[in-house]
């Protein structure tokens, strides 16, 4: 029975702990909204209307440093959210899409045959393949753009200094 518990008490203590890091947290009249850690992607503009886009190498004293220089916590204006990247043109895959297609000629033929004018049916066919295709692609470029929060009077940051400073990038003379 000891050399069970000596074996778990063995086996507990080579487990590695990963601690956490510094964070900075964005919030949403008082409540978090978003979290970032040390090592995460962001983009941020200041009050002088600067972007900075990259990676936060360390958040130390009420800093955030990117690899290539740091920006004062109170500095920022603007946090924007990180983008999904770029939408489809066609919002289905290309086996539906092509499906859709080839419905065309049928819908056509089908109306042509109901005593509709060829012109007014290949119209139809055509506007009910492709009606919905534009407008999603005008929902995406009117509703889908950046969001950008404010830091003001409902955004805020604050910084969570779990550990004392270490070590601060210096700049090279």
């Amino acid at each position: 029975m000891k050399s069970k518990i000596l074996l778990f008490l063995l086996l507990l203590s080579t487990v590695a702990a990963s601690a956490q890091f510094n964070e900075l947290v964005l919030r949403k009249n008082g409540v978090s909204h978003k979290r970032y850690k040390e090592g995460s992607l962001i983009t941020l503009q200041t009050k002088l209307g600067m972007r900075y886009t990259g990676v936060i190498y360390l958040i130390q004293k009420d800093s955030i440093y990117f690899s290539e220089g740091g920006i004062h916590m109170r500095d920022v204006a603007v946090v924007y959210k990180k983008q999904k990247g770029r939408h489809r043109i066609i919002p289905v895959d290309g086996k539906t899409f092509l499906l859709t297609n080839a419905g065309i000629p049928l819908f056509t033929a089908g109306l042509v045959i109901s005593g509709e004018p060829f012109t007014r049916s290949l119209l139809s066919g055509v506007g009910l393949v492709y009606i919905p295709v534009v407008l999603y692609n005008l929902q995406q470029l009117i509703f889908k753009t950046n969001k950008r929060y404010r830091i003001g009077s409902k955004y805020d940051l604050q910084m969570l200094d779990f550990y004392p400073p270490e070590k601060v990038p210096e700049k090279n003379q």
